[in-house]
């Protein structure tokens, strides 16, 4: 456990008033600066876990099983450490990044309230100073720090929204489906920005997807949920390639298959920017 970041053993999740288990039994380990693609059809359990694993679902839901961030237990944290956890240790970047923006604050403000909650003896023109030089780094220039969030687009707010979560400099960032209301291009540019920083920051990461073409890229290792249970885990390039599990034979055949079809639709139209799984006819 020491040498890992994030640990999950035996983990169970439940909703408020549910008695089936909506996660079952994962055992997962996540080591410091590792990206790690959590991938699986919708409702199979992957934001669940995920936002468990932060205590962020409702404090009646019901946990069983350990979680331990760098040795420590998750599950036993108090409000006021949980509060210092989120955040500090560990941010999350919404699918929709209008669920963590005020449309009546500037993403200035935005930026210096976060800083200056987490870390009180900041001075606001420091907190700026910090807020400029992050946003810079997911290419948000300064002459638009005064502006609200409605004046940028899809995009720009997608990457404000991953500076925020970059501001306090956390060691594990869960990006929860965070460009399904992205363009491809776009998508691709995002996600590319995101990785590159936690790269550069030794930051891990967890991409909750059901994208496998996209984690394929972005990622070192894949998970795959189905039916709230892990099934298969391992190194991207052998999960892709080598699948074992018979759901993850079919998610791969699902997107190959629809890599065959947007090969059909580019012969006969100009050729349109995709991300696409590595080919997987050469192995």
């Amino acid at each position: 456990m020491a040498d890992s970041l994030l640990t999950l053993e035996n983990f169970h999740v439940a909703y408020p008033g549910q008695l089936d288990w909506a996660v079952q039994a994962v055992s997962l380990k996540l080591a410091p600066g590792e990206k790690l693609g959590l991938v699986g059809e919708s409702g199979c359990g992957k934001s669940t876990l995920g936002r468990a694993a932060l205590r962020l679902l409702p404090a009646t839901a019901r946990l069983d099983g350990q979680v331990h961030f760098e040795g420590q237990p998750v599950l036993e944290f108090s409000p006021q450490r949980l509060r210092q956890f989120r955040g500090e240790a560990i941010a999350l970047v919404f699918q929709d990044p209008m669920t963590r923006l005020d449309p009546l604050m500037t993403i200035g403000d935005h930026c210096i309230e976060t800083l200056q909650a987490h870390r009180p003896g900041l001075s606001k023109a420091e907190a700026k100073e910090r807020s400029l030089h992050v946003l810079s780094k997911v290419n948000i220039p300064a002459n638009r720090f005064n502006q609200y969030p409605h004046e940028f687009s899809g995009g720009m707010r997608q990457r404000v929204a991953i500076a925020l979560a970059m501001l306090l400099e956390p060691k594990l960032i869960v990006a929860d489906e965070p460009t399904t209301s992205l363009d491809v291009t776009v998508s691709a540019q995002i996600l590319a920005e995101l990785t590159r920083l936690c790269e550069e920051n030794n930051t891990a990461l967890i991409l909750i997807s059901h994208d496998l073409a996209l984690v394929a890229e972005q990622c070192d290792r894949v998970a795959v949920m189905y039916q709230g249970a892990l099934v298969e885990e391992g190194p991207a390039q052998s999960v892709l390639f080598d699948p074992q599990h018979p759901y993850t034979q079919s998610l791969v055949e699902s997107a190959l298959h629809l890599q065959r079809s947007n090969a059909r639709v580019a012969s006969v139209e100009p050729p349109q920017p995709l991300l696409r799984l590595p080919d997987l006819t050469t192995h």
